[in-house]
This record gives C-alpha cells, sequence and structure tokens, in this order.
C-alpha cells in the first residue's frame, strides 16, 4: 500500500468513526423509537439487501468479461474477472473523487492475464459504457420523480444536481473525443504539455506525454474493435443497467427490513440514483460524511422514524461501502490463478 492510500485509508477511518459518533448521538433520547425499531427487524430483507449487493458485483464482473477479446476470454475466467469489480469498491472506496477505480481495474485485468494496454482501454470503454447508464437512469429517474424531489427534498441538496449532471456529461465527452476523435485529443495533450512541464523533468514529462499518447492510441483502436463488435457492446450495456438497477433498489432491502411495507420501490430507487450522482462531488473518500448526511436528506419523507432512519443509514453503508472495501482487500491479497498455473508448468 502507498503512502498515498495510507493516508486515505486514514481519512476513511477517520470520518468513519466521525459519522459513527454523530448518528449514535442522534440515537440518544430515542430509547423508545430504537426499541420499536428493533422489534420490526426483519434480518431476513437485510440478508435479501447484502445478496443483492453480491449480485451487483457478479454483473459488473459479466459486463467486464462481455467486453474482452475472444482471445482474452480464453485466457482468463469470470470467476478471475470477479476480482475486478472488487478491486474497484477498494479504489473508488479509498480515493477522493473515486479516482482509484479504474487503476485498481486495470491492475485487476492485468492479474488475470489480460495485457495492461487491453485492459485499460477496456476499463475505459466500460468506465464510458457505466457513466451513460449511470445519466440515462439519472434522467428517467428525475423527470419521472421531479414532484417528489422538489416537494418533499431539502432544497440544498436539490441545488447539488445540475452540477452533478454536468460533470458526469463532462466525463461522457472526454472519453467519447478520445474514441472518436483521437487526433483532436492528441492536440489537446501538445497543448496542455508545456504547463505540465513546469512541475517535472525534461526526461519524465517526455516519458510521461509519450506513455499518455500511446494510451490514447490503444485505447482508440480497442474502442473500435468493441464498437464494431456490437454483441459485446450491447451485453456490456444491458449488464451495467441491472448491475445498476440490482444496486440502486439496495436501500429498499434495508428500509423494508424495518417493517415499512407501503414504501414506493421506484422512488427509493430514484432517490439513491439522486444520492449515487451527488456524492461524487464531494472530494472525500468514498463520500464518507456525504452519503450519509444525503441519505438522511433524501429518504426521511419515507421513514419518519428517526431511530430507525439512523439504523438504516448505517446498515445501508455498511452493506454499499464497507462490505467492498474488506471484499476489495481480499481480492488485492489473494494471489491470482494464472499465474499459479503458469509457476506449475
Amino acid at each position: 500500500m502507498s503512502r498515498t492510500d495510507k493516508i486515505s485509508a486514514a481519512i476513511v477511518v477517520l470520518l468513519t468513526a466521525m459519522v459513527v459518533y454523530f448518528l449514535t448521538n442522534e440515537l440518544r433520547g430515542r430509547g423508545h423509537q430504537l426499541e420499536i425499531a428493533l422489534k420490526h427487524l426483519n434480518w431476513h430483507w437485510l440478508v435479501a439487501g447484502l445478496l443483492v449487493m453480491i449480485l451487483s458485483i457478479f454483473l459488473e464482473a459479466a459486463a467486464t468479461y462481455a467486453l474482452l477479446k475472444k482471445s482474452d476470454r480464453r485466457r482468463t475466467s469470470l470467476l478471475s474477472v470477479l476480482r475486478v469489480p472488487l478491486l474497484n469498491l477498494l479504489g473508488t472506496g479509498l480515493t477522493p473523487f473515486a479516482t482509484g477505480g479504474q487503476p485498481a481495474q486495470v491492475y485487476g485485468l492485468a492479474r488475470s492475464g489480460i495485457d495492461s494496454g487491453r485492459a485499460m482501454s477496456v476499463i475505459l470503454m466500460k468506465f464510458l459504457v457505466y457513466q451513460v447508464v449511470v445519466v440515462l437512469f439519472f434522467i428517467i429517474g428525475y423527470f419521472t420523480a421531479e414532484h417528489f424531489i422538489y416537494a418533499q427534498v431539502d432544497p440544498t441538496f436539490a441545488t447539488f444536481i445540475p452540477l452533478a449532471i454536468a460533470i458526469h456529461a463532462v466525463v461522457i465527452i472526454g472519453i467519447a473525443l478520445v474514441m472518436f476523435w483521437p487526433a483532436l485529443t492528441l492536440r489537446l495533450v501538445d497543448a496542455v504539455s508545456p504547463l505540465i512541464r513546469k512541475f517535472m523533468s525534461r526526461e519524465r514529462h517526455a516519458r510521461m506525454i509519450i506513455t499518455i499518447k500511446r494510451k490514447i492510441d490503444n485505447f482508440h483502436q480497442e474502442s473500435r474493435r468493441v464498437i464494431s463488435s456490437w454483441e459485446s457492446l450491447v451485453g456490456a450495456t444491458i449488464l451495467t443497467i441491472l448491475q445498476l438497477l440490482v444496486f440502486y433498489m439496495i436501500p429498499y432491502f434495508v428500509i423494508r427490513a424495518f417493517g415499512y411495507s407501503n414504501v414506493n420501490p421506484w422512488l427509493i430507487v430514484t432517490m439513491n440514483i439522486m444520492i449515487v450522482m451527488v456524492i461524487s462531488l464531494f472530494p472525500i473518500p468514498g463520500g464518507v460524511g456525504g452519503a450519509e448526511l444525503s441519505f438522511q436528506l433524501l429518504f426521511s419523507p419515507f421513514v419518519k422514524n428517526g431511530a430507525t432512519l439512523i439504523l438504516v443509514i448505517l446498515l445501508w453503508r455498511l452493506i454499499t461501502y464497507y462490505f467492498g472495501l474488506f471484499a476489495g482487500i481480499i481480492a488485492y491479497i489473494i494471489p491470482a490463478r494464472h499465474r499459479m498455473r503458469i509457476n506449475n508448468d
């Protein structure tokens, strides 16, 4: 683990402690509400929520596998590619703005036996598919629940929504430029290059620019391959839609665990879509603090019992965030199977 990773992990631990302290402090004086909440707790719904999270991880692995070349699929397996979404959860959970997700996935694919250059192209293509699907979900959710959002949700949260969609749109446009207009992208690299040169040695700067241009070219070629193989692209898109839909449903299972049987599943999904969009704006590893606050603002209309809402927040984060961190650490530690086979030959 690098020094930066250690600092990020320490920040996550510190912020987690502060969030847990704040939420448990909110439970003071609500002993009766807490008793009612625990009385209605149904563990079957919580187990179902955890299983849904695991299903989401498998669907993400399948989406990655679908984007691989046929020769790469023969070299690895879906089970081996399962390392990729787990490392993604670890990378995004420990870095500000989730910037560590893509490098962690490239590392995971490389450990599965895929060439690092092709691995980077596949992960960027997967990231583009993910971003497009996230924005489509947001548009559908926003226009189907716009009245509820502005009538029930805190106006402070609602003001962040346009900024979140703008950032995701910029990311999509940037990746699309690399895919379909590499010449322009290379010119932009040349234009920005003199600014970067001021902060590093001439040799290091030259190596970095050569590497960036080579990666842009590799991504462009890999993108053309994936687009020409429409079965892979359509398959990855469908799997990503299913993966996100399953992931967005997790709060529904947690809320149902506390006896709220009349909640609208689609509204729950819509509110979670908003959370996923907005917490990407927080420059905090894993969005710790911002995610919990957002959840409290968005889901208070559904869970009237204050003690129950706090328990829902804690369990939701345990399933969707901390479970992913620990699973990612295990995936990082376990050695790659293809390397063990090579060593045994």
